[in-house]
């Protein structure tokens, strides 16, 4: 479902470039405490017409706001199980419209546990208006070299997807991807994989689960970021106990210099990365996308317990 059209002006274009060079600082989007909750049967959204049978058994809270941000109009939508902003759960994050057994981990998470859901609408596809909306988050002063999209960079945008979150629990990004890797000699498509490490990525195979196969596939993987060479000391011990419940990770450094202004760099350069999981699924996979997320989800709130 398409909402509204792009809008891109001189003021608007002009303002982006004073805020990039400092010369304004982003406004801090304002937390309420509820959400205006809205019948999602209302809305003739392709994902909840795919998931109805799921959405009449959540029946989750849901609003539809409005965003404009680096001159683009922007659907957010929400999703959580009533009105009360959950304050103490993590936010679980789905940017690309396209990719629907991300969705379906992040829906299998609402049904076991209050969390708030942040998608956009853009019409089930990737970009929007030409925008990968992965590419759009930026901090002021951060180098932008690597970033595709400059000109549409705006603090507005990171605020609004983040405007619910804690600063204290976990942001759980969830794609998927295409299979194999591009220039593997078998077709692959993919970017992403833990057979393909590149030179600032550390690859965690997972240990083999025979009751839980699919979870090993390359294509499946936690996805984690830092400014080191290597996983933090907190970031370790979940490495750990993921690999050992056959879960693989990938952990990759980033740099000031390269970073891309995806959701992932940006808490990164902002020293929140041991509360940022990208959870990454082959495409069509829903059955693993749930697992993966529940699994991690686990791991993240009860620190103690055995994962098998």
């Amino acid at each position: 479902m398409i909402w509204g059209r792009m809008r891109l002006t001189i003021w608007t274009f002009l303002a982006v470039v004073a805020w990039l060079v400092g010369g304004a600082g982003p406004v801090a989007a304002q937390k309420p405490d509820l959400l205006p909750c809205q019948d999602w049967r209302l809305f003739q959204d392709a994902d909840f017409i795919r998931h109805a049978e799921t959405m009449l058994s959540l029946n989750p809270c849901v609003t539809y706001e409005p965003l404009i941000a680096g001159g683009v109009e922007w659907r957010l939508v929400r999703l959580q199980q009533g009105p009360a902003i959950p304050k103490s759960a993590p936010l679980v994050v789905v940017l690309h419209d396209n990719e629907d057994a991300a969705l379906v981990g992040a829906l299998s998470l609402l049904a076991i546990r209050n969390v708030q859901i942040v998608m956009l609408d853009s019409a089930e596809n990737r970009h929007w208006g030409g925008l990968d909306p992965n590419r759009l988050f930026v901090s002021p002063g951060a180098m932008i070299n690597n970033c595709p999209f400059p000109q549409h960079l705006d603090a507005r945008f990171a605020n609004a997807i983040l405007r619910d979150w804690s600063g204290q629990h976990p942001v759980i990004s969830l794609h998927s991807n295409a299979p194999g890797m591009h220039g593997d000699g078998a077709d692959g498509r993919g970017s992403i994989s833990i057979l393909g490490p590149k030179k600032h990525q550390r690859a965690f195979p997972a240990a083999p689960n025979p009751l839980h196969p699919r979870l090993t596939d390359p294509d499946n993987l936690i996805y984690i970021t830092g400014l080191t060479a290597a996983p933090s000391a907190g970031q370790s011990e979940v490495v750990r106990r993921l690999r050992a419940g056959g879960v693989n990770v990938l952990y990759s450094q980033i740099a000031p210099e390269i970073q891309d202004c995806s959701l992932s760099d940006f808490l990164t350069l902002r020293g929140q990365s041991d509360l940022y999981f990208n959870v990454e699924v082959e495409e069509g996979d829903n059955a693993s996308a749930v697992a993966l997320a529940r699994r991690l989800l686990f791991v993240l709130e009860t620190p103690q317990a055995r994962l098998n």
